[in-house]
């Protein structure tokens, strides 16, 4: 079960005295293994541990601080869709949930990064399913803030990356209906300079309202019936994922249980004995006293 990160909790969290404006969030969301992290290292400079193709090192939303100028900025590492360790709708769930709980505290998003590799010479049905998905998580309404960033240049020639990149921006079932949208695409050829002017491109943007938040806050819609939980969600899947995960935890109950009970039954064992030294300590005590008192009248009676 990943771990909870806890989410910035108000605009003003790391807002300093000479930044009027909040804090830009970005969330940065994609498959695994498409440079997220990678992405964060290259701006922060920091170096976060990076995923592959099959498994994500990010199984928790992180949020990575950094200073844009006098702008406050926090970078949001998302786990990857498609990876091993957590299913796409627990990936959806996690990064839904975080965003609520912000959401509620105040903080607003300013943007969202889908990244997507240029590499792979076809799109499978998975990646459109995900990216269709990403289209309806964050709604027609504000795409103008979302950004479809292509990374993986550095493994195709260029003439290769440009045609790849060009039917992308076409492809009535990929990222042309976003596009359409007023979405914009963006490079990232893994230098620190393209990344930083990814990020520069929000710091001119408003703050904005996902779908998601507004369906599940406002309209207090369950994630499975949400716009983006119907394109990505599995009942059978879930149901058997909530039936393991209730298994797990009951399993934990009957585990610490019975470690309370082993522990308890230590505790009381060296309760008695300590009981029994001190017994044993009081009766040492008594008659180190009594010796002490013979000896003592013999000297007087021996000293006079």
């Amino acid at each position: 079960m990943p771990r909870e990160h806890k989410p910035l909790l108000a605009d003003n969290t790391i807002t300093s005295e000479a930044s009027e404006k909040p804090p830009a969030i970005i969330a940065i969301m994609g498959s695994t293994g498409v440079g997220k992290t990678s992405f964060i290292n290259k701006v922060t400079g920091q170096n976060l541990p990076v995923g592959h193709e099959l498994d994500s090192c990010t199984s928790e939303i992180k949020e990575v601080r950094l200073k844009r100028g006098k702008r406050n900025v926090v970078l949001m590492d998302t786990p990857g869709f498609g990876g091993s360790s957590m299913s796409d709708t627990e990936v959806l769930r996690l990064i839904t949930k975080h965003l609520m709980t912000s959401y509620k505290a105040g903080a607003r998003l300013t943007g969202v990064i889908y990244m997507h590799s240029i590499s792979p010479a076809t799109v499978d049905d998975v990646t459109r399913r995900n990216f269709k998905m990403f289209h309806k998580f964050c709604g027609s309404e504000h795409l103008q803030q979302v950004a479809i960033v292509t990374t993986g240049w550095d493994k195709v020639d260029r003439i290769t990356g440009e045609s790849r990149e060009s039917q992308l921006r076409t492809g009535q079932t990929l990222f042309k209906p976003m596009l359409d949208h007023n979405a914009t695409m963006m490079r990232h050829d893994g230098t620190i300079a393209s990344a930083k002017d990814i990020v520069d491109h929000f710091l001119r943007l408003e703050r904005i309202e996902l779908r998601i938040q507004r369906q599940m806050i406002v309209d207090k819609l369950t994630l499975p019936v949400t716009d983006a939980g119907s394109v990505i969600s599995d009942p059978i899947n879930d149901v058997r994922r909530c039936v393991e995960r209730l298994a797990a935890i009951r399993d934990e109950l009957r585990a610490a249980k019975e470690v309370y009970s082993r522990t308890r039954n230590l505790l009381e064992e060296e309760r008695m004995e300590l009981r029994e030294e001190k017994r044993a300590l009081r009766g040492q005590m008594k008659t180190l006293t009594k010796s002490l008192d013979e000896r003592f009248l013999l000297w007087r009676f021996l000293w006079f």
